[in-house]
This record gives C-alpha cells, structure tokens and sequence, in this order.
C-alpha cells in the first residue's frame, strides 16, 4: 500500500503529465521556433518514462510515452508497445548498456499506447496506466527493471522502474548538499515583494527549503536573503523572518554572496570578495554581516570543475570540497565506494559521477520549462535513472552500508523537490548531511591532470570586473561617505560574477559587461553640461557653468578653469562645489577681460582628492574689454618697452666704455 504522502505525490505528477499531455495535443505547432533553434534531428523519436519511479507491491505503473516529430513531415498515428524486462538489472554496466539501447535484456509487452498523428515539428504524449496483475513483479525480486517503447519505423525507447521492496538489504546512505539561493538581480537585494513571493507557501526559495529539511540535506542558504531582509527593517515580509528562523541551523552554511562561484575568485587571487556593507534607503549602510544564518564551514561545489593540486589545497581552507569522481586518477574494482577521498594529504568528498549528473538533469526550473513536455519528461527520466543507479548500488553489496554523496544544484537553477520526495520514499536509500560522510575512512586517490580550455574564463570575468569597481573607487571621494556609494556597487559586482556550481555560461560575460556599464554610468553621473557661447564685455565677467549630479546622494567635487588663450585671465582657476542629490548647480566663475578675440575655456571636474572626473567641457567666450582697459594695457606695454630699451642701451654701452662712472680706463684689448 501507498503512504498517504506518496500517494498524493503520485496523483498530483500524473495530473502534471495528462496536463502537459493536452496542452501539446492542442497546439503542436507552437514549439515550433524551439525546434528550429536547436539541431535536432529528422527523424521522429520516441521517449518513455514512469510517473513514478518506485513500484511497490500490488501498486500499478503509470507511464508516459512521447513522440516527438522534428521533421517537416506529418507523422502517421502509431500503436507504442510497452516492453518490462523479465528480471532486475544487476550490474551498472548493464545498466548504461541499457540506457544507450545495447543491452539485450528479455523483455515482455505489457501495455500499449495509441499515439495521434503528429504535424510537422510537433509533439504527442499519452499517459497508460499499467495494472499489478499485467505487469507481473508482485513477489518478484526488488531491483530496477527495464522499461522500453517500441514502435514500427521508430526507434525504440528505454527507461526503468525499480521494484522498492529491498528487504534486508543495507540502504545505501547519500550525503546531500542543497545550496539555497536568492536569485538577486543587477541591485544584490531582494524588495519587499519578491522577498515575500520566494518564502511564502508556494515559493521557489520556500519548497526548495521545505525539500531539503524533510531529506535532510545539509543547507547552504545565501546570504542576500537574510541581508534583504534586514534592509527592509520593519518592512520585512513575515513570510521571509520565519523563512530565515527555520533556515537557521547549526549545520546551515553559507553561500558566497548571490551564489558567487568561490573556485573563479581562488583562482583569481580574489577569495573572498564579500559585501562592504548592506545599503538601506534613507540610512547608512548596515554591516557586511547583516542576515547571516548558520555556522557550518561552506560546502564548495567543484562537481563541475575540473581541479588541480593548488585549487584543491586553497579550497579545501574554505570549506568541505566536493568534486566530481570523474576528476579522481584510480581503479576501482568490485563495487561502487563511500565518497570520502585522501588526495595527497587533503580530504574532500567525491562524488559518483554518473549519479551526480543524473541529480543535475533531474532538477526542474518550473517557470523556464513551462509548456515544455519534453524537457519535463527528460528531467522525470532522470529521476527514474537516478533511483535505478542507486537501486543497483545497493544491490551490489546489499550487506554493506555506504555513503555516497551529491550536490544538489542552486535553488534558482531548478527545483530539486521531485528527486528529494523520491529519495526520502526510497526504502533502498537513506538521505543524510554532508557530515555523515565525512566519518567514514578516506580512500586514497589522486587528481587527473587533464588540460582545461575553460580554466581562466572565470576568473578573467572576476578580474574583470574587481578592475572596473576599482575606477569607480578613484572617484568615490566625491561623497560624503565613500562606502555609501561602494556598497551597493559591490552587491552588483557579487551578483554578476559567474554562479557556483556550473560552468561559465554567455549570461554571465553578458552580466559582466552590464556591469561595466553601470559603473561607467557612476564614474559620469557627475558632470559638466554644455554651454552657450559667452560674450564677455569691459573688466570682468561672471563665467557660468553647469554641473549636473545624477547620484542619488550629495556630491563634492573640485571645478578647475582655464583658457587656451592670454586674451582671458582666471583668477580663481580652482572652485569647490557641492551639488544636491539628483540636481544641477549653476557656477560662476570670475573671468578678467584683458584683449579681444574668441578664448576656449576649457572646464574639468576633479575629486577632492585631485581624480579628474568624467569629460573636458570647453566654452567658447568672445571677449571684448572697453576702451578704459585697452588704453590701460597700451599704457602698460609702452612703459615695458620704454624700460626695456633703457636697459639694452646701458648695457650696449658699458660693453664700449661709455658709460659713466667707470673707475678704471679700459685696457687695449677691451678698446678693440
């Protein structure tokens, strides 16, 4: 019999299904442009998969079967067999072979399926429910059996289903990670709604919460959610403080800020790149630590990297590593080990490879794969593969415990709920904390050296984009409080640095180079506006200049003026002004008229502290003194030179004795 839970689990994925079911009937056409957009081929193919992995005794089988049509062509309506494999598969070699369709295993038909005809680039999928008696594993032995689609003129089809009745056998234990993230934007906080919309009942951040507490998964939880919160203050939603009091364990870790990869910032030379402070509207900053839950050292995951010896060393000072098996130089023999590895003197967590990959495609981002049944029903053949894989793991030594472990992909790159309700219903297998694994003894292997094109991409994105924040740090003194202004710029650098846990993707060179531009748009959100020509007339006159502040806080800065030419002087060539927040202020400074002609004044900003600041500004002033100031300057020169052509001929004629008051007479060689 079905538990209650199970059994509303089981109806709620088969009313998804019979949904998703009608909704690709009725409109085939309409994934159209997805198909075009990828390089799918030809060729219509089949896909069959179980509502429900896990079978128990007198239970019927639901099973989905989809035709999926690339062609251009109207594929005709077909009859779909549905093959169950007489025995359980043992070995994960058969296993695989399975799954890629070169095992032969013997098989029987228990079910089949009439499929529509299906347009051109469209898709059909029916759900066919399976009876105990027809499928015939009441009293069999427990395990994974095969399951296959067979069709005339189509490929066939594989999946499984696992018979869950394992008796004495030992579950086999596996350590899971469940990284919990916010999913902040281009800001690095959460407002008031989408706070309450990501933690309230029904919420993605809420679920996958929910999921990780019922398998006991250790929890990684980000600190943006708790720094949202405590930034909102009195405007927190309810719904997110219990969030955060429930999240708040002994054994929560916690996440680099917006999930930022901490393997791109190590290779950096950057780790930790951390908050400088958490921004508030209308107050200063509150402390980087603000809304951090939970004690444990981080669990970092390098399940998608390939690490070498020096990564390892500085990352294992972090926190607890787990890393793909695929990344282990050993042999191993006989049947699947416990995760706790010794590399050289370092411990850390591998995990099984194919198991790992099986848990990443089983995760489901509901509001991406909307609409998309072949997508869905992938990621349902996933879980069906991953409770398979386990099943035989455990079949393998069924006397003998062990722990395996896995990292769950980041809450915001799909949901997990679906594979998590399956472990925790699995009697074969036994969901535990990440610290379970470590109590067992290490293995000893080592790390594979194999080249990485990819290695640098992450960390030239973080360099990248610490460089960019370092030119917005020149010109940071022109507010009050520098940290103002830098904080909420180093939560948007956190939020677009690559994310943990999988590789460097277009989105985030594109969030990177976004990033650029914001912090372009700080270094000149300060500036002078263009002028009118001036025309000046007589003495002096007032030269007046505009300078605009687009920051949302008070700046200072320093106005320097000079001309390109000596028919303008500037007596006051450096002028400190403050501009209001989101304003403009209007300047004069003083000019002396001294000749006629046009002069470019040409007008720069500068730091307090002497950073120039945004673009040169050249005004054009035509300047004309009156005539009192024109005789004055005549005056002026005529009285130079006057002096001056004294001074030449008192020396012309000291140089030939003439001059008076010579003491001595000149000797012969001076008369010459």
């Amino acid at each position: 019999m079905l538990s209650a839970g199970r059994l509303a689990r089981r109806r709620a994925t088969a009313c998804a299904a019979a949904a998703v079911a009608t909704a690709l009937l009725a409109a085939p056409l309409a994934a159209a442009p997805e198909a075009g957009a990828t390089a799918a081929p030809e060729a219509p193919t089949l896909m069959i998969a179980p509502v429900d992995p896990l079978l128990s005794e007198g239970e019927s089988l639901e099973v989905t079967v989809s035709l999926d049509n690339p062609s251009m062509a109207v594929q005709p309506a077909t009859t779909v067999d549905v093959l169950l494999s007489a025995d359980p598969i043992s070995t994960r070699y058969t296993l695989s072979r399975w799954f890629e369709g070169q095992a032969i295993v013997a098989s029987s038909a228990v079910a089949s399926v009439e499929l529509p005809a299906v347009a051109a680039l469209g898709r059909a999928s029916e759900t066919v429910t399976v009876d105990a008696e027809a499928l015939g594993l009441d009293g069999a032995t427990w395990g994974a059996y095969g399951l296959a689609a067979s069709a005339p003129s189509l490929s066939g089809a594989t999946s499984v289903v696992v018979r869950d009745e394992p008796g004495e056998s030992s579950p086999t234990r596996l350590a899971l990670a469940a990284p919990i993230d916010a999913g902040v934007g281009s800001s690095g906080l959460l407002d008031a709604d989408e706070l309450e919309r990501a933690t309230e009942i029904g919420g993605d951040t809420r679920a996958a919460l929910d999921a990780a507490l019922g398998a006991g998964a250790t929890i990684g939880v980000d600190p943006a959610i708790g720094a949202s919160a405590e930034a909102l203050g009195d405007e927190a939603p309810e719904a997110a403080l219990a969030w955060l009091e429930r999240a708040d364990r002994d054994d929560t870790y916690a996440l680099e800020y917006a999930n930022a990869d901490p393997i791109a910032q190590v290779r950096a030379g950057a780790h930790p790149i951390e908050p400088l402070g958490i921004p508030r509207e209308g107050a200063d900053p509150l402390p980087a630590s603000a809304g951090s839950i939970g004690t444990r050292e981080p669990v970092i995951d390098a399940t998608a990297a390939i690490l070498q010896t020096s990564d390892l060393a500085e990352l294992s000072a972090i926190g607890t590593v787990v890393l793909s098996g695929a990344n282990l130089d050993e042999e191993l023999t006989g049947s699947t080990p416990s995760a706790l590895v010794d590399l050289d003197g370092v411990e850390a967590l591998a995990a099984d490879a194919q198991l790992q990959e099986l848990i990443r495609a089983a995760s489901v981002d509901d509001e991406a794969m909307a609409g998309h049944a072949r997508a869905q029903a992938m990621a349902g053949h996933a879980r069906a593969q991953a409770m398979a894989l386990l099943a035989v793991i455990t079949r393998e030594r069924p006397s003998d415990a062990r722990t395996l472990a896995a990292m769950l992909p980041a809450s915001s790159q799909g949901s997990s709920a679906a594979m998590l309700a399956d472990l925790a219903s699995a009697r074969f297998v036994q969901t535990v904390g990440i610290d379970d694994a470590l109590e067992l003894e290490p293995r000893d292997a080592t790390l594979i050296a194999p080249t990485d094109p990819e290695r640098a991409v992450g960390a030239e994105l973080v360099q990248d984009a610490l460089s960019q924040e370092a030119e917005v740090a020149h010109v940071a003194s022109i507010v009050e409080e520098p940290r103002t202004l830098l904080a909420g710029l180093r939560l948007g650098l956190l939020a677009a640095l690559p994310d943990a846990g999988r590789a460097v993707t277009q989105a985030d060179r594109d969030a990177i180079a976004g990033l650029g531009d914001a912090m372009s748009d700080v270094r000149s959100a300060v500036q002078i506006l263009p002028g009118s020509t001036l025309n000046a007339t007589g003495q002096s006159a007032p030269l007046p200049i505009a300078i605009e502040n687009r920051l949302d806080v008070p700046v200072q800065v320093v106005l320097s003026v000079r001309p390109s030419n000596a028919l303008v002087t500037v007596p006051q060539s450096r002028v400190d002004v403050t501009v209001a927040a989101g304003s403009q202020e209007r300047v004069q400074v003083p000019i002396e008229i001294v000749g006629t002609g046009t002069v470019l004044m040409i007008a720069q900003l500068h730091t307090p502290d002497g950073v120039p600041l945004g673009q040169l500004q050249t005004l054009r002033v035509n300047s004309q003194p009156t005539i009192e100031t024109a005789l004055a300057w005549v005056l002026g020169v005529a009285i130079v030179l006057l002096i001056a052509s004294g001074i030449v001929r008192s020396v012309r004629k000291r140089r030939r004795g003439q001059a008076h008051g010579d003491l001595d007479e000149p000797t012969p060689e001076e008369t010459a």
